[in-house]
């Protein structure tokens, strides 16, 4: 998508190593890695997902007609927050 290859770098060491620790009834554990996804309530993470879904969706569609017509315009793919339906006039072509 064109994103320069230091700024995906510095996106990257802002969640690797991240460490996190859990809380139950006040106790607090021993501080562990955290997972390479994004974080949370981070303000980066819904900006990274849709950077990240639009690219599979297009690779995922590109040699594809089908869809679902509507007002004139054929309809591959719709997107809810953190949702992906896909849409096609069939059971054969959606697979």
């Amino acid at each position: 998508m064109g994103v320069d290859w230091r700024e995906r770098r510095l996106i990257a060491n802002l969640y690797l190593g991240q460490k996190g620790r859990v809380r139950i009834e006040g106790e607090y554990s021993e501080p562990g890695l955290i997972g390479r996804e994004v974080r949370q309530g981070c303000p980066h993470s819904p900006l990274l997902f849709n950077i990240y879904i639009e690219e599979l969706i297009t690779e995922a569609l590109e040699n594809t007609k089908e869809g679902v017509k509507v007002g004139g315009n054929i309809i591959k793919a719709l997107r809810f927050v953190d949702d992906q339906p896909m849409l096609a006039g069939s059971k054969s072509d959606l697979q």
